[in-house]
């Protein structure tokens, strides 16, 4: 009989484990294509980083930012065109539309998004912005990749 419980605890422990890894696995794989899709993204190599986050893929994801979803910042070190914007984007693969020219507004103080494009493919949402903290500053550059919830 005690046998019998220890196998049976066995068999169920070796089932846990495998679901466990496949899980992980699976998991893996989403994150990966998040942060290849990222990759895409033309930026310039003199930009240098601000900073990173990487939410990975999870089976439970208790939060209000969805999983997977990465953000990334730049320090431009200039003032960017609409031209050296564009550029960033073109092989994303994914149509990216702009709120308005990046040209900040004359008559604005301090530091302003002055503009953000914005796509969607079937999994995620993608969110590029430009900030410019003060008038011939150099410009930084925001990348937002999250999972979209629903589709619209």
């Amino acid at each position: 009989m005690k046998r019998r419980i220890w196998l049976v605890f066995a068999v169920i422990l070796a089932l846990g484990v495998t679901a466990h890894f496949m899980v992980r696995s699976a998991e893996d794989k989403v994150t990966a294509d998040m942060l290849s899709r990222a990759g895409r993204f033309a930026i310039p190599a003199d930009w240098k980083p601000a900073d990173e986050i990487v939410r990975p893929e999870r089976f439970m994801c208790i939060s209000t930012n969805p999983c997977p979803s990465l953000s990334r910042r730049w320090e431009t070190g200039k003032e960017l065109t609409d031209n050296d914007v564009a550029a960033v984007v073109s092989g994303v693969g994914v149509a990216m539309t702009a709120d308005g020219p990046c040209k900040r507004e004359s008559n604005v103080i301090g530091n302003s998004t002055i503009c953000i494009f914005t796509g969607k493919d079937g999994e995620f949402t993608y969110w590029l912005s430009v900030a410019s903290p003060g008038p011939g500053e150099p410009q930084k550059v925001g990348l937002n990749i999250r999972a979209r919830m629903a589709p619209d």
